[in-house]
């Protein structure tokens, strides 16, 4: 008779209905109907008895020689199941609804299981399609309110989670730029997370955020940096903590063997423990529905007696599910017609076998020639653990391409192994880097022959794992030098290298070649200081010998006048600093147990800095005076004759801070300064980081102590000398990181507003991975030089800076101009110009005090002013006023002729060169403009002119070491600018060199 069934309704709202269905034979329904477990019924799908699926054994025996029949497989495989998959998910029917259940109390919950217990099928395919049909469960119970309406995003973190989180909720996918933009603004502020997803609601009309974040141990497994790890924590548990009601719903998957990891992080650790759901194994009857539904869905039958041995043979381990789905799929796979049988099964090898015969069955059947390739791209995908527990990972495409291969091979050798199901492909979106990856860790832990590679060579493969990772970071890094290898670890990887090189990509090996040079320069180096050393030991020898008559006393006066100098990275002096009385009321007295101002500043430096290897601090000390070495005081009654003294005495020490004092008014009632002075360095992109620096910071006598006074100054000290070697090495980001510390500690400085802003512009011309960002670095660059500026009026450094920004940004919009199509409009640029030219003129009114700067900072303006007046001539010549611009130029010329005399007295070489520079720039506008009015004799004669300055620039590269100039003036502009000229002089007829 047929069955009476209530089926429940998908509104509480509606009424209830009754409906017959006849379990024998099958009929159409919509929504969800509770069989009981007699009958199945698929999601609005056709109703069927299970019985009719089971095939008796002498049934079996008519059909064992009958070919597949063709249709969709009604199992996943390796792969996890997916939304598109729901109507074919089954077995998690209770666990889901208790998920579900829990949604309404929490907006976090954390699913933990072993690997293969089927967290992301269950979220994927079970979770997500629940909420957004929004019936009811089979425990009677319905989803939160309008989850049908919840925009949801699935995610994994990768090596990069930063960048996965911020792809998740930038509305533009295609917008590289602002994926990027995101992801700094939450590596900046942690509730940064909450704002994004406030503006994706907004945009696309919703009202709550379900964020699933799949094999969430990835954070602790492919991500490098803690700090980016960090940030992704924290702005998920900002989101999802905030007050008031959140918007964001985040689920997270977690492997049960990463809970230790959890325990690191407090704030997790805490969340977790309370909002989770432990995932365990299928129970016998969840079983029997994993498997008997997907095949009465597709028509499919199976041998009566066939699940049971299945589950017999997989047991009930958590972990088993994707070789169960496997085993199943290769079983379909050797179906007898419409049916799965016992020998289809054993055919598969079982279980456990079907897997690892999967796949060494597709890797012997590839061509021998593939098989090597094949094995290249199964190593890469497998992170090798030292203690032989192996988990997977992302293979970049650019990773399998070796001077042996080609992506043509690998795209082949991919594909098949994707056919197989053994491998998946993708492209991270943030990056639109293409990754492959095995289908399941599975294959990994079940294949003997992926294990025997493993093994075979375990510590080749983990060293040749850490330099993929070096590589990528290094690539990342604009390939900086500081990440190179060098030493042992060089020498090993070249070792590793050679005896595989056909394991070794393309950008592994301009790495290593890298490496090697840049080894073999620091060693040549090496060998010329250790040279120099053995000279200097001979000419010691000699000089004894010869002046073994003269006194000891005056020997050793003599001889160890200038034994040491400092041979640190950066290295960091402290003169004599200078003392006030405290009076009554001061703490400091006279006491022998009160520490120096000396003492103190020298103890936080010392605290601060030891950790870093770059940086070396001296003050004057027993063994200084010993070798006769003395730093001394920074001697002079005004700004220029103590910057004199400063340069004297950190040439002599080779030192390239020195940290001094000034004092104003009397020792009783005077007030202390503390400053400090940066010697000329070849790797600076602006001279303008030298000279006299003033803090700020200052003791009044009878006001405090000069601990307390000095307290933070000495850490902004701290931080400057880290921010600068940061400097030096190339390393803007972390030099931006230590100014801004110190601004934190001292915002009230001109000098470190000058710092940052300096550092921006750094930015903008060194990071060119932050290209898009260079309109936000220009604004904060811009913002800092004001502020220095507002602090201290008479401060020219901060309207130099200030103008550095107003003139890129006519360059840049100067060339956008020009390329737009139809008739360019140049009053942007134009007005960006006006803007330097003021701020550069204004520097140029304080030029009267400029002697404190220690560099010659009026010239310093007018060779920018000058370089402005030539890009104001070149913005108006391209409107067609060449009248006007030729004004310019001869402006421009006329300045800039003016700067060369102090440069050259000030022994200002880089200044001098771009002196040259310029006037061979403006001189070659100059000839354009001729040229353009048919005037060819004043053109000749302008282009003579500009071809000279272009060689007086060229020659000051010959003699110099400053890279500065080598590099970026000569090779990069000078030089091909003089070729350009002497074309143009060989068409003119009129060349002279």
């Amino acid at each position: 008779m047929p069955e009476e069934k209530n089926l429940p309704n998908s509104s509480a709202d509606e009424p209830s209905h009754r409906l017959q269905v006849n379990t024998g034979g099958a009929v159409y329904v919509g929504g969800s109907v509770d069989t009981g477990g007699g009958t199945f019924v698929g999601r609005d799908q056709v109703i069927i008895n299970i019985a009719s699926t089971l095939v008796g054994e002498a049934e079996i025996r008519d059909i064992e020689d009958l070919l597949p029949e063709p249709g969709d497989p009604p199992f996943q495989g390796l792969q996890y199941y997916d939304e598109k998959d729901a109507e074919r998910f089954f077995g998690r029917e209770q666990l889901i609804a208790r998920i579900i259940a829990r949604l309404h109390r929490t907006n976090f919950l954390a699913i933990i299981g072993a690997s293969g217990s089927g967290k992301s099928s269950l979220i994927r395919a079970g979770v997500i399609p629940a909420l957004r049909s929004g019936q009811r469960l089979i425990d009677g119970g319905l989803p939160p309110t309008d989850s049908g309406q919840w925009g949801i995003q699935v995610i994994t973190p990768t090596a990069h989670p930063m960048d996965a989180l911020a792809a998740s909720f930038v509305t533009d996918s295609d917008s590289v730029a602002a994926i990027a933009t995101l992801r700094d603004e939450m590596i900046d502020d942690p509730r940064t997370l909450s704002l994004a997803v406030q503006r994706y609601l907004a945009v696309k009309q919703r009202k709550h955020v379900m964020l699933f974040i799949d094999q969430f141990e990835e954070l602790f497994t492919l991500c490098r940096k803690r700090e980016e790890c960090q940030a992704f924590l924290a702005n998920l548990l900002e989101a999802v903590t905030e007050e008031g009601e959140s918007l964001v719903t985040v689920i997270i998957a977690l492997r049960a063997d990463y809970y230790a990891q959890v325990s690191e992080h407090e704030n997790l650790r805490q969340i977790v423990s309370q909002y989770q759901e432990f995932i365990g194994a299928m129970s016998h009857d969840e079983l029997v529905r994993a498997i008997d539904r997907p095949l009465a869905l597709g028509n499919w039958k199976i041998q009566e007696g066939l699940i049971e041995v299945i589950l017999d043979d997989i047991g009930y381990e958590p972990g088993a599910l994707p070789l169960l789905s496997h085993a199943l799929h290769e079983t379909w796979l050797r179906r007898r017609g419409h049916t799965l049988t016992l020998s289809g099964y054993t055919e598969s090898g079982g279980v456990r076998g079907a897997i690892a015969q999967t796949a060494e069955s597709v890797f012997q059947r590839l061509p021998a020639e593939q098989q090597p390739i094949a094995r290249m791209i199964f190593t890469r995908m497998a992170e090798v653990g030292e203690d032989a527990h192996d988990t997977r990972r992302r293979a970049a495409y650019t990773e399998l391409i070796t001077r042996s291969t080609d992506e043509l091979i690998i795209d082949t050798v991919i594909e098949i192994l994707a056919e197989a199901r053994l491998v998946i492909t993708s492209t991270i979106q943030s990056s639109g880097t293409k990754v492959v990856e095995v289908a399941h860790e599975a294959l990994i832990q079940e294949w003997p022959t992926l294990q025997e590679w493993l093994d075979t060579d375990r510590e080749g493969l983990i060293l040749h794992q850490h330099l993929t990772d070096d590589t990528n970071d290094w690539i990342k890094l604009e390939r900086d030098s500081g990440v190179l290898y060098r030493g042992a670890r060089l020498e090993r990887a070249l070792a590793w290298s050679e005896v595989n090189p056909e394991l070794i990509s393309l950008l592994e090996q301009e790495f290593l070649e890298s490496s090697s040079q840049v080894a073999l320069q620091e060693a040549d180096q090496a060998r010329r200081l250790a040279r120099s050393k053995r000279t200097q030991q001979i000419f010691i020898g000699i000089t004894v010998v010869l002046v073994v008559a003269i006194a000891y006393l005056a020997y050793n006066f003599f001889f160890n006048q200038e034994l040491l100098a400092m041979d640190g990275f950066f290295n960091i002096a402290i003169a004599e600093l200078g003392e006030i009385n405290q009076g009554s009321s001061g703490s400091q007295s006279a006491s022998n147990s009160t520490p120096s101002l000396n003492d103190t500043v020298f103890s936080t430096l010392d605290t601060e800095l030891r950790d870093n290897p770059n940086i070396l601090v001296w003050q004057d000390n027993a063994d200084l005076r010993e070798a006769n070495v003395t730093i001394g005081k920074v001697s002079g009654s005004s700004p220029e004759e103590r910057t004199q003294s400063a340069a004297e005495i950190a040439e002599r020490l080779n030192a390239d801070m020195l940290i001094f004092s000034t004092t104003t008014g009397d020792q009783d009632s005077g007030q202390l300064n503390l400053e400090f002075y940066l010697a000329p360095q070849q790797d600076y992109n602006y001279e303008d980081l030298q000279g006299n620096f003033q803090l700020g910071c200052s003791h009044v006598a009878e006001n405090q102590s000069f601990e307390i006074a000095f307290a933070d100054c000495a850490n902004v000290m701290a931080q400057i000398a880290l921010g600068l070697t940061e400097v030096q090495l190339g390393h803007s980001l972390e030099a931006l990181e230590a100014f801004l510390s110190a601004d934190q500690l001292l915002p009230g400085s001109a000098n470190v507003q000058f710092l940052i802003g300096r550092e921006y512009l750094f930015l903008v011309e060194r990071e060119k991975v932050l290209e898009f960002a260079m309109e936000e670095f220009e604004e904060q660059a811009e913002e800092k030089f004001i502020q220095s500026t507002e602090i201290d009026p008479d401060f020219a450094r901060g309207y130099i800076g200030l103008g550095s920004v107003y003139f890129k940004r006519a360059q840049r919009q100067l060339s956008d101009e020009a390329a737009t199509a139809g008739t360019p409009d140049f009053t942007q640029s134009m007005q960006y110009i006006d803007q330097s030219i003021a701020a550069y003129s204004q520097a140029l009114l304080l030029g009267s005090d400029a002697s404190e700067y220690g560099i010659p900072i009026e010239s310093v303006a007018n060779l920018s002013l000058g370089n402005s007046f030539r890009l104001k001539g070149e913005i108006i010549q391209r409107q067609g006023e060449s009248d006007l611009a030729m004004e310019l130029f001869d402006q421009s010329i006329e300045v800039l002729v003016n700067t060369i005399q102090p440069f050259e007295q000030t022994r200002q070489a880089r200044y001098l060169t771009q002196a040259y520079e310029y006037l061979g720039n403006v001189y070659q506008w100059k000839a354009h403009t001729h040229y353009v009015n048919q005037d060819y004799e004043s053109s000749l004669e302008a282009y003579n002119q500009s071809l000279e300055y272009y060689d007086k620039c060229i020659s000051q590269g010959i003699s110099t070491q400053d890279l500065i100039i080598k590099q970026d003036i000569v090779e990069g502009r000078c030089t091909p600018s003089r070729e350009d000229v002497k074309q143009m002089l060989d068409n003119l007829g009129g060349a002279q060199g």
